[in-house]
């Protein structure tokens, strides 16, 4: 399962169902579902990026598989690293 960091809210969201791939696409902020089309997808439970930290977020994306898209830009754009 590929997600990603909302880059509106900071919740963690599948590509899948949030619309990452569409605002990709047309170089719009990558946002998860509920930011997306204005409604929780509830497939999985909603978790702030906060709830794993920086470092595990950062270990997901260096594994390089897919896990973990967007850690690295995001946490850049709010000082975090």
């Amino acid at each position: 399962m590929s997600v990603y960091i909302c880059e509106k809210c900071g919740v963690i969201e599948n590509t899948a169902v949030g619309g990452y791939w569409k605002n990709s696409f047309e170089h719009e902020p990558k946002k998860c579902s509920e930011c997306n089309f204005g409604k929780w997808h509830g497939k999985f439970e909603k978790k702030h990026w906060t709830d794993y930290g920086v470092e595990k977020l950062l270990e997901m994306e260096k594994r390089k598989d897919g896990s973990m898209i967007n850690a690295t830009n995001f946490l850049k754009s709010i000082g975090e690293i």
